[in-house]
């Protein structure tokens, strides 16, 4: 299914739009029923859709604010933004990108875990970085439990982003 988001506009997703400021019946309209709803946010309410993979953010008024892909380089969705694959490029690879895009404030609350591009409203998060995968690894084989799977896991969820979200003006 392609994927494409725009900065502060919206996501077309398989040739459905879903606009920021859009009402959670139409997006359900458009994407069917969510399989599930996260209500305990008092700033509104979490939809998810296609095996959990998206999920959308409705303000108070049932608008949408957030749109966020979840699955990472193993999911079956693939966003693209600004011409690249979030999840499928290298994690600096769409780093040096958005940082471009951006021409602004980046947040890196989280020492390298995740970013958030505020003129852009665009946010990414990853599990590990490449330094701390190379230490799990590293500790791993002097224990003598490290294979290549397990390598090449903790190789790509350090090197590629499992989060990307978009969102309204003033989310981050």
């Amino acid at each position: 299914m392609e994927i494409t988001l725009f900065p502060l506009e919206k996501a077309q997703i398989g040739g459905k739009t879903i606009s920021f400021g859009m009402k959670k019946e139409e997006v359900h309209r458009l994407l069917g029923k969510p399989e599930f709803i996260d209500d305990d946010d008092e700033s509104g309410e979490r939809h998810y859709f296609y095996d959990s993979e998206l999920a959308i953010n409705f303000d108070k008024s049932g608008a949408v604010e957030f749109i966020e892909f979840l699955g990472g380089i193993d999911g079956t969705l693939k966003p693209l933004i600004y011409g690249i694959s979030a999840f499928d490029s290298m994690a600096d690879e769409l780093y040096e990108v958005l940082k471009k895009e951006n021409t602004g404030e980046i947040v890196d609350d989280e020492d390298g875990y995740s970013y958030s591009f505020k003129e852009i409203e665009v946010g990414v998060y990853r599990e590990s970085k490449p330094e701390d995968a190379m230490d799990c690894i590293e500790e791993m084989k002097a224990e003598g439990t490290c294979t290549k799977e397990d390598e090449e896991y903790e190789l790509r969820r350090a090197n590629h982003w499992a989060t990307i979200g978009i969102g309204v003006k003033g989310y981050y």
